[in-house]
C-alpha cells in the first residue's frame, strides 16, 4: 500500500511537471515551478532591452602581475589559500583587479571567457542609484528627498502612510514596503524576480512598518525606483541608461537590461543588468571618478560624492560594524567619516568593489559564491587592508 502511494504521488508530479512545460512562463506560478534556483543565464529567459557597444570602445591599460595567482588569502577561517586556486574550485567566472586605470590581474575561468556574459543580480541595484543622479542632474526629480508619491499618486490608494515615503527610503532600504523575505511561491522575494507583471505588482504592495524606520532589504524598491524614472523622463530605464551612460563610457561589447515580459516591459532595476565583466569595471570607474568619464562629467560630481557619505543612522550593524548601506551602495568606514570602500553585492556572488583611495577596483562574477567564508575579507586582503 506505502509503494502505491509514493507511485500515485511520483506520477502525479509527473503530471503537474509536464502540465506546467506546456503552460506559458507568462504566469509566475509557472515560472517558480520550471525555472525555480535562479542562475547566472536567467538573462536567456527574460525578454531585454538590449544595448550595442561603442564603436569607439574604451581601453584599460595592461600590465599583468601574475604574483596574484600565487597570493594566499583567506577561503576560511584558519585558512590562507593561492588565490587562483580558490577562483578555480569556487565557480568564479571573471576575476579583474584595475588599478590607476590598469588591468592588474584577469582570469576567467570555468568555460566562461572574456566575451561571457554575466548577470548582474543585485549589483543592478547599485548601478540604479547613479540614474537617480542623473536624472536630478536632467531636472525631472528635485531631489532624493521628494515624496514618491508626487510621481506615483496612485500608492495613496493603497495606503495614506505612502504619504511620508521619500525617495531616499526606498534608496537606503527603509521603505517600510512589504518584503516576505523567503522563496516559496508566496514570498516576495521571488515575485520580485520572476513576476511577469512587475509593474502591477509593485503599485498594489502595503506598507507594513512607518516610511523612514529600520533597515530591511527589499527588492521591489528599486523597481520602484525604475517606474518614477519611467514617468518624470518619458523612456524607459533602460533607454535612458543607454543615452545617458553606456553610451558615453565606451564599452567594449553588446549588453542588455532584462524585463518582467514582453506584455508589461517593466524593466528589473532589482538585477537584471547583463554584461561582460570587463564593462561591469567601467561603470566601477565612473563612480571612482566622481561621475566624471575622459574628461566629461558624466554624473554631478555631488550626487556621487552625496551618496557615501558616512551616517550614523545607515550602519547596518547586522552586517558589521564597519558597514553602512546608503543609495543602494554597501560602504565600508573604520573612521565613521569616510568610506574606504565602496561596493555592489549580487545573488552567487557578483561583486563590485571599489577602494578609492587605492585608486582600485574589483570585480567577480560566479556561478556560485563558492565555499569561500567571505570575498569581501579577500578583496580587503588584496587591496592591503587585512
Amino acid at each position: 500500500m506505502k509503494r502505491i502511494k509514493i507511485i500515485l504521488t511520483l506520477l502525479a508530479g509527473f503530471i503537474i511537471l509536464f502540465t506546467c512545460m506546456q503552460c506559458s512562463t507568462e504566469s509566475y506560478l509557472v515560472r517558480w515551478i520550471i525555472w525555480n534556483k535562479s542562475d547566472i543565464e536567467d538573462y536567456m529567459k527574460f525578454p531585454n532591452y538590449s544595448f550595442n557597444a561603442s564603436s569607439n570602445p574604451y581601453h584599460f591599460h595592461s600590465n599583468f602581475d601574475f604574483t596574484y595567482d600565487s597570493l594566499h588569502v583567506s577561503e576560511k577561517k584558519n585558512k590562507k589559500t593561492p588565490l587562483y586556486q580558490i577562483l578555480e574550485r569556487s565557480h568564479t567566472t571573471a576575476f579583474l583587479i584595475i588599478r590607476n586605470d590598469t588591468i592588474l590581474y584577469e582570469k576567467y575561468l570555468n568555460g566562461y571567457d572574456k566575451q561571457s556574459i554575466n548577470t548582474s543580480f543585485s549589483t543592478a541595484k547599485s548601478l540604479t542609484s547613479i540614474l537617480v543622479g542623473a536624472a536630478i542632474d536632467d531636472g525631472f526629480i528635485t531631489s532624493e528627498n521628494d515624496k514618491v508619491t508626487d510621481y506615483l499618486p496612485e500608492l495613496l490608494q493603497i495606503d495614506p502612510n505612502y504619504s511620508y515615503l521619500k525617495l531616499s527610503h526606498l534608496l537606503d532600504m527603509r521603505s517600510g514596503i512589504q518584503f516576505k523575505d523567503h522563496d516559496l511561491p508566496w514570498g516576495d522575494k521571488p515575485k520580485a524576480y520572476y513576476h511577469p507583471r512587475l509593474r502591477d505588482r509593485v503599485l498594489k504592495l502595503p506598507l507594513t512598518s512607518q516610511p523612514g524606520g529600520n533597515f530591511k532589504y527589499n527588492s521591489y524598491n528599486p523597481i520602484l525606483i525604475g517606474l518614477i524614472i519611467e514617468r518624470t523622463t518619458g523612456l524607459s530605464p533602460a533607454k535612458y541608461f543607454e543615452q545617458k551612460i553606456w553610451n558615453k563610457l565606451g564599452m567594449e561589447y553588446d549588453g542588455s537590461w532584462s524585463m518582467d515580459s514582453e506584455e508589461s516591459k517593466t524593466i528589473k532595476m532589482e538585477s537584471g543588468l547583463n554584461l561582460r565583466a570587463i564593462d561591469f569595471a567601467k561603470l566601477g570607474r565612473i563612480v571612482l571618478n566622481y561621475g566624471e568619464w575622459n574628461g566629461q562629467q558624466i554624473i554631478s560630481e555631488q550626487w556621487i560624492r552625496n551618496c557615501f557619505l558616512i551616517l550614523p543612522e545607515h550602519n547596518v550593524t547586522d552586517f558589521g560594524e564597519e558597514i553602512y548601506y546608503e543609495n543602494f551602495w554597501w560602504l565600508y568606514s573604520k573612521d565613521k567619516q569616510n568610506p574606504y570602500i565602496i561596493s555592489g553585492w549580487g545573488h552567487l556572488g557578483q561583486y563590485l568593489y571599489i577602494f578609492p583611495d587605492k585608486q582600485l577596483i574589483i570585480v567577480r562574477m560566479g556561478k556560485k559564491t563558492g565555499n569561500v567564508d567571505s570575498w569581501g575579507k579577500i578583496f580587503k586582503e588584496i587591496a592591503g587592508y587585512e
